[in-house]
Parts: C-alpha cells; sequence; structure tokens
C-alpha cells in the first residue's frame, strides 16, 4: 500500500530559479528524507500544464500532425497538442490548440484523461482530450518556429503506426492507451 501523501516525511529548504525560459524554468532546492535522515540537491523542471488532442472525422480518421522536434532531432507523428496558457480550461486550450495546429475543430470536446509525464523531474500534468466529429474549418495559425504537417488518418491504421515504431512520442502512445481503455473498458 502506498505512503499517505498527508504525512510529509520530506523537507525542501533552499528552493530557487536556476534558469527561467520562455516554456519553463529549472529549479533547485535541497531536499531532506526525514525517515532516512539524509539530505541532496534536487532539480526540477517547471512546465505550465499540456494538453494533446485526440481529433477524429466523421468517417473515424485521425487527425495527426508531422513536426521537427529539436529534443529528439528528427521529425516526430504526433497528435496535435501545446501549453495550456495562464486561465485556460485544458478543454479550452485543447480545442484552441487543435484549431491553431490544424484547422480542425469539431463538436464533443472532454477530456479523457490525464497524466503527470516525469513525476521525477517535472511538477505538471499533460491532459488528453478527445474532439470527434471534427472537420476543417480554417488555416493552420502557427506559431514562428512551428513548421506542422497535417495527416489524416484511419483509426485503424493507428496500431499498425505504434507497433512499427513510426509513432513513438511517450505522451502521444498515452493518449492512445487512454482511448482505447474509454472505447473498451
Amino acid at each position: 500500500m502506498p505512503r499517505s501523501e498527508e504525512k510529509n516525511e520530506f523537507t525542501i529548504e533552499e528552493e530557487k530559479t536556476l534558469l527561467h525560459t520562455r516554456i519553463g524554468d529549472v529549479l533547485s532546492a535541497r531536499v531532506t528524507s526525514h525517515r532516512k535522515g539524509r539530505d541532496a540537491q534536487f532539480y526540477r523542471f517547471a512546465f505550465s500544464d499540456w494538453v494533446n488532442i485526440i481529433a477524429l472525422t466523421p468517417d473515424l480518421q485521425v487527425v495527426l500532425v508531422n513536426q521537427y522536434r529539436f529534443g529528439s532531432g528528427r521529425y516526430e507523428l504526433e497528435i496535435p497538442g501545446g501549453a495550456i496558457e495562464n486561465g485556460e480550461s485544458p478543454l479550452g486550450a485543447g480545442l484552441r490548440e487543435l484549431l491553431e495546429e490544424t484547422g480542425f475543430a469539431g463538436r464533443d470536446g472532454r477530456i479523457i484523461g490525464k497524466v503527470c509525464p516525469n513525476p521525477a523531474l517535472q511538477s505538471n500534468f499533460c491532459y488528453t482530450v478527445l474532439v470527434e466529429n471534427v472537420e476543417r474549418v480554417a488555416d493552420q495559425q502557427m506559431d514562428d518556429m512551428e513548421d506542422i504537417e497535417v495527416l489524416t488518418i484511419p483509426l485503424t491504421e493507428i496500431d499498425h503506426l505504434i507497433r512499427s515504431e513510426k509513432i513513438t512520442h511517450g505522451l502521444v502512445l498515452n493518449a492512445f492507451m487512454l482511448y482505447e481503455r474509454r472505447r473498451n473498458p
């Protein structure tokens, strides 16, 4: 059984921002474990919460994006997504990101899950939004450094893209797992 969240066995002191960037901050703090009687310096990335969108057309095509990712150094096949802005709801952010990145919009948007991308190093959550009956209603409105190719792929081909490692982004894989669990409880 997990330890109680109410029982604080750690003390955090001297927390400070080491680096501030447009996408988040790098923080450092001295963390003491009372149970073990030890302390160490820890580091954390403080990012905004994120949102990913599974967007389905009426004929069950999935809207995917293909874009270059500096982290992996290659193009990644993904679902639309991005940062949740201050004061914005996860659902609102998902609908906005879908429209901006792809020009698609739809009905019946809803959150189907959330995860902590990497609790060892990050403090944020990533929400998965499902939007059905999407159709292209506008041109893309990409950020200055975005260069996004929009694709629609039959939902039945997603498993093959995952198994053949054409889709490898962990949060995208998580989104499809959440979607499958919703379809097949």
